[in-house]
């Protein structure tokens, strides 16, 4: 039976964990339950122990009322005081607390009061003839002790309670002697500001002797309050004393037990469910480690036929091989050859090369090393020699001892091949590097001698046209001057051509590396561009430019081409602001050289980089239109990229980026 249940459990793991939660939930919440009722007791029990302190209170507070009236009521009872009533009462009320006035009834009639003042309007008052008052005065008068009558509404103005004792002579009734205590001292006495501010609502009340309705005589509460309440009747005065807990807090404190009890049903369903799911969930894995295994082992015969490595697998202790079909595709050599028979293997290595694999291969195997791999040249069945890679993993016991070799043979002749005549076309590629090398380095001698000596011609050119101009001033005509000026213009202008065609032949040629701030590089540019920014009126921002690896020459030509445009190109009677800011983008930095020039339209944007074009004219804006072309072919030497982002009339950004630590020479 016990077997036939833990079945059907670990059938129905669903069920099991359904089970458990309900049981532990049942358990958890009859403690929960437990400790909401305890709670509860104890609220209520500090309900009740309230109850008795404000009975204490009242009866310790009304004391002193009994004591006067007893002590008026024995005077008046064998001596008679009522020639010397208002010393009497006032030494009895000095000697009393909680007493606002003392009086003298004869009958039902109010004889005597103390003090007066305040009180005049009561002398003369008969109670017995006031209905409201006549039926707990003959309460007094029945019992013969003292009775307390109110709270109500006091002849001389305002709420209080009146206690009464008769007074009897001879047997006789002949009056009563009586206290009154305000509200406003009850209140007090019973300190009701601390109670209003407490946890605990205090009410005191009665039913009405001509109504029977019942009335509080203490503020009744603005909203409900839930909880526990206590009751009991004071028999001094008919009234009921009742004390309420505001709010419970009973089911607070066990709201978060209640829910930390819930969280752990749910857990330990969830773990009676991961009991009884553990056999079908080890069964699953069997199941899918087997389906994976066999599905390993068709991938393996696959793999093997497929593949153009020879797999083999050597268990070293009892030297029996395995090679796949490859062997026979790759080598000629049949199954029968090569399987169990290791040292027919051993005798087609290379002579050459089999002292060494087979020293390496015992070395590995006797060391701690698990990986295995050897080049070597291997003989095939038609005689010649195939390089081949052996890889192997190396399965050793708990000792360290190698047991077993699985790895793969695989035929490299091709690469071999394949890395000679690579080997061939890398020689022929040095070989023509050299020779471009050498003649870049005679195409860049020729441009300077060439450059050096096409500016002689010209100097002399210039020279002699401005001669003629002052010689022969006073015989030329204003169109003859005007020609001479276009002539030297022009020179001028071949001039400047000749030296930026220098330039950009030399920006190939990085030069000697060195660490260059850049910082110090627009610091030299700014002095060297002093008069032009000056004039401008123009202002260059950057702050912690980075340090690169280059020379310092055509970094400065770089940065000293593009600001030159940012000042040349500037909108009229408005001061250039160029900004340069460095971004680290890991291998490269990334720079922008932003201006609010005049800017240049989106279909100019890769031209700008073209030798000798300009977007305005010589009489506009001077130049030659190779200054963007050069700093294009220094960025790119350095391994980076420039481009333009700009709109007319929107200033213009360059952004470039170059490659850290890069540049060749």
């Amino acid at each position: 039976m016990k077997n036939k249940t833990l079945k059907y459990f670990y059938k129905n793991p669903i069920i099991t964990g359904l089970f458990g939660f309900l049981l532990t939930f049942a358990l958890t919440q009859y403690v929960t339950y437990n400790g909401f009722q305890l709670h509860q007791s104890f609220e209520q029990q500090a309900v009740i122990d309230q109850k008795n302190v404000l009975e204490k209170k009242i009866a310790y507070g009304l004391r002193y009322s009994f004591s006067a009236i007893k002590t008026l009521a024995y005077l008046e009872e064998n001596f008679g005081i009522t020639d010397n009533f208002q010393e009497v009462a006032r030494e009895i009320l000095e000697s009393n607390q909680n007493i606002d006035a003392i009086q003298l009834l004869e009958g039902g009639t109010i004889k005597y009061v103390y003090p007066l003042e305040g009180n005049e309007s009561v002398i003369g008052y008969n109670i017995l003839e006031d209905p409201s008052r006549k039926s707990e005065a003959t309460k007094a008068m029945e019992s013969g002790n003292i009775f307390f009558a109110g709270p109500l509404e006091l002849k001389q103005g305002g709420l209080g309670i009146v206690g009464r004792l008769p007074i009897f002579k001879e047997n006789t009734f002949w009056g009563f002697a009586a206290v009154v205590v305000r509200l406003e001292t009850f209140y007090k006495m019973i300190d009701y500001e601390n109670l209003k501010n407490s946890d605990f609502h205090v009410q005191f009340s009665k039913n009405n002797p001509e109504s029977g309705l019942l009335e509080n005589f203490l503020p009744i509460p603005q909203g409900d309050y839930s909880g526990f309440k206590s009751s009991s009747v004071l028999p001094i005065g008919n009234w009921k004393l009742t004390v309420q807990l505001k709010k419970s807090n009973a089911f607070n404190q066990i709201v978060f037990p209640m829910i930390l009890r819930i969280v752990l049903s749910i857990m330990m369903g969830f773990f009676f469910w991961y009991l009884a799911s553990i056999p079908a969930i080890l069964e699953a894995q069997v199941a899918k480690q087997s389906k994976q295994l066999n599905k390993s082992n068709e991938r393996f015969e696959y793999a093997t036929m497929a593949t153009s490595d020879a797999i083999w697998d050597w268990n070293l202790t009892n030297n029996h091989v395995y090679r796949s079909e490859n062997f026979e595709k790759l080598f000629g050599y049949t199954a029968s050859d090569l399987n169990n028979n290791h040292k027919f293997w051993d005798s087609k290595i290379h002579p050459k090369d089999k002292e060494r694999v087979n020293k390496n291969l015992q070395e590995t195997l006797l060391g701690k090393d698990n990986y295995w791999k050897q080049e070597f040249r291997l003989q095939k069945s038609n005689g010649n020699y195939s390089y081949v890679i052996d890889k192997g993993i190396i399965l050793r016991n708990e000792s360290g001892k190698a047991v077993r070799l699985i790895g793969a043979t695989q035929d490299i002749s091709e690469i071999k091949a394949n890395e000679k005549a690579l080997f061939k076309m890398s020689e022929e590629l040095l070989k023509r590097a050299r020779e471009l090398e050498f003649s870049n380095s005679e195409l860049e001698q020729f441009a300077y001698v060439a450059s050096h000596d096409l500016q002689e011609p010209l100097r002399m050119i210039t020279g002699f046209l401005n001669l003629i101009e002052r010689k022969y001033d006073p015989l030329l005509d204003e169109k003859g001057k005007q020609y001479i000026r276009f002539s030297v213009e022009g020179a001028e202008r071949m001039k400047l051509i000749i030296l930026d065609l220098l330039e950009y032949s030399r920006a190939d040629h990085i030069g000697q590396k060195e660490t260059v701030d850049l910082n110090e590089v627009l610091d030299e540019i700014k002095l060297l561009e002093k008069k032009l920014i000056q004039d401008r009126k123009a202002e260059i921002i950057y702050h912690h430019l980075p340090k690169v690896m280059t020379s310092r020459s055509p970094m400065r030509q770089l940065f000293q081409n593009i600001i030159d445009n940012s000042l040349k190109y500037s909108i009229p009677e408005v001061p250039p602001v160029i900004e340069i800011k460095a971004e680290d983008l890991g291998v490269f930095w990334k720079f922008s050289i932003q201006d609010n020039g005049i800017g240049i339209s989106k279909e100019h944007h890769e031209k700008v980089f073209q030798v000798f074009h300009r977007l305005h004219s010589k009489d506009k804006y001077n130049g030659t239109g190779i200054g963007m072309a050069i700093c294009k072919k220094i960025v790119e030497k350095h391994g980076g990229e420039i481009w333009i982002d700009s709109e007319e009339n929107m200033g213009t950004t360059i952004f470039f980026t170059l490659k850290k630590e890069s540049g060749k020479d």
